[in-house]
C-alpha cells in the first residue's frame, strides 16, 4: 500500500509507493511548499471542492492523516467508553469533522 503526498493550499494529491527505508519531503510542484503526506486511506475531493479541502486541512491540523480510526462502544448511560470496534468513517462536512476531532482526539497523532 501506498500513501499520497497532498498540498493543501494547490488542492493536488499524487500517489506515492511506500518507502519505510527513508523519510523524504516531496515539494509541490506548483507552489514549491512542503507537501503533507497522507495514509492511503484518503480520497481526494475535486480540485474545486474547497469546502471539502477545508475538512482535509482541519483534520490534518488537528492529528488526523487518514489512517484507520477504531470507533468507541460507549455503555449505554455512562457514556464511558468500554472498547473499541470497526473503524470509524472519515468526516466530509466541517460540522461531522469537528464532531469527529472531539470524539476521537485521543487517537490523533500530533507531531
Amino acid at each position: 500500500m501506498g500513501y499520497k503526498k497532498v498540498c493543501l493550499d494547490c488542492r493536488k494529491a499524487y500517489n506515492r509507493p511506500a518507502d519505510l527505508e527513508k523519510a523524504h519531503t516531496s515539494i509541490c510542484p506548483q507552489c514549491e511548499k512542503p507537501m503533507t503526506e497522507l495514509y492511503h486511506l484518503f480520497q481526494p475531493p475535486k480540485q474545486t471542492d474547497i469546502k471539502k479541502w477545508n475538512v482535509v486541512k482541519f483534520l490534518v491540523e488537528n492529528g488526523f492523516r487518514y489512517y484507520h480510526i477504531w470507533e468507541q462502544t460507549l455503555r449505554d448511560e455512562s457514556r464511558k467508553i468500554y472498547g473499541y470496534q470497526n473503524y470509524a468513517k472519515y468526516p466530509e462536512t466541517m460540522k461531522e469533522a469537528k464532531e469527529f476531532v472531539e470524539r476521537y482526539k485521543e487517537q490523533a497523532i500530533n507531531e
